[in-house]
């Protein structure tokens, strides 16, 4: 099965069939990490304004709902981080990495992908997902300056992890 993105349109794809839609890649990338761990979670949960967070008026939960507009930003390289600015250790979800289920891709770009839910969850169940994840991401020894430059830790680091 071949997925194909609509020009200008969000498309979700679930966790079985992400590597399908990247399958000539090494993997997914994410910046902004640092050293000892890719920071796709925080202690108090995910950064609210990447994702539709309401409370529940019954429970007094955090909850997130499913918006394919938004999400936990990714990439198809370490160079399109750089291209942004997105400073920090590059870190990347190998591929073939089964992703947990309750989670989504949702990509216009097939550069910028986001990390979603698939169905209404609280924060809580979001962040024990998040951290199943970033269980399974590497780092790329490569991180990106502030001024958008990659800086492998040792040569021919990026080489590793570029994509073809």
């Amino acid at each position: 099965m071949t997925i194909k993105l609509e020009k200008g349109k969000f498309t979700t794809i679930g966790p079985e069939d992400i590597w399908k839609l990247y399958s000539n890649l090494h993997g997914i990338f994410r910046g902004s990490g640092n050293t000892r761990t890719p920071k796709i979670v925080r202690a108090d949960g995910p950064r609210r304004k990447d994702l539709d967070i309401r409370i529940d008026t019954s429970t007094g939960l955090e909850m997130v709902y499913p918006n394919r507009t938004k999400g936990l930003s990714f990439s198809d390289s370490v160079e399109t981080l750089a291209s942004k600015s997105i400073e920090g250790q590059v870190w990347m979800i190998p591929k073939h990495t089964k992703i947990p289920k309750g989670l989504v891709f949702n990509v216009k770009d097939y550069n910028h992908p986001l990390l979603n839910v698939s169905e209404i969850m609280s924060v809580l169940q979001l962040t024990a997902l998040l951290t199943e994840l970033a269980g399974t991401m590497v780092s790329c020894d490569v991180k990106i300056d502030r001024n958008g430059n990659i800086v492998e830790k040792y040569p021919g680091a990026l080489s590793k992890v570029a994509n073809s």
